[in-house]
């Protein structure tokens, strides 16, 4: 979920990238985008998490066709928040002990909520002290997604993209960086330039794959963005709203906005600066992020 590149800010990058201009006979290109993003909250939890991901990713356009794959390392202060589609939600994952003072044999247990919460089988989890000093640092799952310019009406100013992801599990699970299950996800983007106005639509929907002691509901993803460009000819500001359905029994769907100041050079190379904040829960309860995109 916490979408393509940052946790929040992937899907608005990635729905514009689906609605760029594409001309006929467009030679082939690649391309090399990555973001840095600092992120901190308590994810509807009782402890704060904070989180420094570095993303890194290859492209490649052919005509309407884009094929694109990323990879995160990830930094992280707490085993309560767990990556599904390249997203943070609270599982309540933590090293500890149940409240009759047995262990399930592992490290590894997960609630659905509260510092002390409950999992599926109904055991309070009490977390274990050691977990106050806990700092993991290891790569993500990677995602890979396909995108299709399906209408290009430059007159109008109407723009029509779809596309499919897919995030296979080979990170490590026990850090909470992945699932060790499959994620995959399709949706699509319309754009439509209003006056000076450019409005942008998102919606997708996730499958995902549980965590061993917690089940995940599938969700539906939205995105509302409105960008401007400014009047050097190159920088443009985006104003976006982006939220998810329940993917935690119990915990809000997450819900957060953001501003991105982004800046094109003529050698086909960009630089974008973001921030966020959380609006429900389940959201981070701030953002900030830098990104950067290179023609190779």
């Amino acid at each position: 979920m916490i979408l393509q590149r940052t946790a929040l800010a992937a899907l608005v990058m990635a729905a514009s990238a689906a609605v760029a201009p594409v001309a006929q006979g467009q030679e082939s290109s690649f391309t090399y985008t990555g973001s840095l993003a600092y992120s901190s909250g308590d994810y509807t939890l009782s402890e704060t998490t904070t989180s420094l991901i570095l993303w890194n990713g290859l492209g490649y356009r052919k005509g309407r066709w884009s094929l694109s794959a990323t990879l995160p390392l990830i930094h992280q202060d707490s085993p309560y928040v767990s990556y599904v589609a390249g997203t943070p939600v609270p599982s309540g994952r933590r090293l500890g002990s149940t409240t009759d003072g047995t262990t399930d044999g592992s490290e590894d247990q997960a609630t659905g909520t509260g510092a002390s919460g409950r999992g599926r089988g109904g055991t309070v989890v009490v977390p274990d002290p050691a977990t106050l000093d806990f700092e993991q640092t290891g790569l993500g799952d990677p995602t890979v997604r396909v995108d299709v310019t399906a209408l290009d009406r430059s007159a109008s100013g109407l723009k029509l993209g779809v596309y499919g992801s897919l995030k296979p599990p080979v990170a490590d699970t026990d850090n909470g960086f992945s699932t060790g299950e499959w994620d995959y996800g399709a949706g699509f983007t319309v754009a439509k330039k209003v006056s000076s106005t450019l409005v942008l639509v998102d919606l997708g929907y996730w499958v995902l794959g549980d965590l061993p002691d917690l089940e995940l509901d599938d969700p539906w993803t939205a995105t509302l963005g409105l960008g401007w460009n400014l009047s050097d000819g190159r920088s443009s500001i985006l104003a976006s709203v982006t939220g998810w359905t329940e993917t935690v029994d119990g915990a809000d769907g997450l819900l957060q906005a953001s501003l991105t100041w982004s800046r094109r050079t003529p050698a086909g190379r960009a630089l974008s600066v973001s921030v966020g904040a959380g609006l429900s829960d389940s959201a981070p309860d701030y953002t900030v992020s830098t990104g950067w995109r290179i023609g190779l």
